[in-house]
């Protein structure tokens, strides 16, 4: 891809992507593997974006209001393995973050492989901290994780 510009857009997440977010995760063993019905379950009580041209899908994130404490949980952030190094994780994670200030939450928090040195080192280069640890907290395969969260500034 070197000397090529990409034209990637970030849109709404919409029940028409889910297929293609579930295939996507699919290419993503690191990513939180759902299943079709809870994709469609989610879509309701989940917020989400994906970024890619008008035929191909780079990646998604997806989030979750917890509404009285001001919070907002990262369930998902995926980005394909062609499309990584790109800065379409960042540009995914800045638009939830986005949302997070634009909605006056005061903190946004993860659970995150604790094996996953990238994605922990990725949270970390966008202000995130490690603020606990769940053991056990993975299955196939069994692992624990590490919880990281970001207070925003108003």
């Amino acid at each position: 891809m070197s000397g090529q510009t990409l034209a990637a857009n970030v849109r709404t997440l919409a029940t028409v992507d889910l297929s293609k977010v579930q295939l996507l995760a699919k290419s993503c063993p690191e990513a939180a593997q759902w299943t079709p019905s809870e994709f469609e379950l989610s879509i309701g009580d989940v917020r989400g974006w994906v970024i890619g041209d008008t035929q191909i899908l780079f990646g998604f994130i997806a989030v979750r209001v917890i509404a009285p404490a001001g919070e907002m949980e990262l369930l998902n952030l995926a980005v394909g393995p062609n499309w990584r190094r790109k800065g379409f994780g960042s540009v995914l994670l800045n638009t939830a973050l986005a949302d997070c200030r634009a909605n006056t939450y005061e903190t946004v928090f993860l659970e995150v492989r604790e094996s996953n040195e990238r994605a922990i080192a990725f949270y970390k280069r966008h202000g995130f901290s490690i603020s606990g640890r769940r053991p056990n907290y993975y299955r196939n395969p069994d692992e624990s994780a590490l919880t990281m969260s970001l207070r925003l500034t108003k």
